[in-house]
């Protein structure tokens, strides 16, 4: 074939929209609903907790070379080591005498050890703490025991001075008690006596009168 009897002839454009629109409409649905599916496996995926992000605390941060001597300088309250490490350190920077490694961050085990070592110091100061309040409350206890041996001493010598003084007033009374008929027998003597004497009078009296 030559090239003008392809020029010749006519060729007709075959439509392929009737044939495919049933297909082009299943197609659409299905499409559909896979990006709904996607989109749920998606927010389902990016629910679960580990696909969240999770954000370190402060203390699990690395620190800075420096930070970490000079954190450890103002911990222990050496300020003048700490102005001089200071001045040395930026120096030494400006430089170019430290290597990378050297600036660097601190490895994670040598800021957990000071972790620790720092929970360690302060359980140590509760633990001291807690000592003295308890040396306190012992002192307290122990001057508290002692008042309360005083007082009961005292409350025993006043009990035994209240039960000396009843026996002695029951002896008394009944020493007392004994004196009773002696004391009645006198009296009707000294009454016998007086009556007697009265009688004498009056008779001398009357004596008198007649001489």
């Amino acid at each position: 074939l030559t090239d003008d009897s392809n020029d010749d002839y006519q060729y007709e454009e075959v439509s392929t929209d009737d044939e495919c629109s049933l297909e082009e409409g299943d197609e659409d649905l299905s499409q559909a609903l896979q990006t709904v599916q996607k989109q749920a496996e998606d927010a389902h995926v990016l629910a679960s907790p580990s696909c969240l992000t999770s954000e370190k605390s402060v203390s699990e941060i690395p620190e800075a070379m420096d930070d970490f001597f000079c954190n450890f300088l103002v911990r222990l309250g050496m300020s003048r080591t700490l102005d001089c490490f200071q001045t040395e350190w930026y120096e030494l920077i400006q430089r170019g005498a430290l290597k990378a490694e050297d600036t660097g961050l601190v490895p994670t085990v040598y800021t957990r050890n000071q972790q620790l070592q720092d929970e360690n110091m302060r359980l140590r100061k509760d633990l001291e703490n807690y000592k003295l309040a308890a040396n306190q409350a012992k002192e307290a206890f122990l001057k508290m025991q002692k008042e309360r041996d005083f007082h009961r001493m005292h409350h025993r010598r006043v009990v035994q001075e209240k039960n000396k003084l009843i026996s002695d007033i029951k002896r008394l009374k009944t020493h007392y008690e004994s004196y009773e008929p002696v004391l009645k027998q006198l009296t009707e003597k000294y009454e016998a006596i007086l009556r007697q004497k009265t009688l004498t009078s009056l008779e001398r009296d009357r004596a008198v009168g007649q001489v």
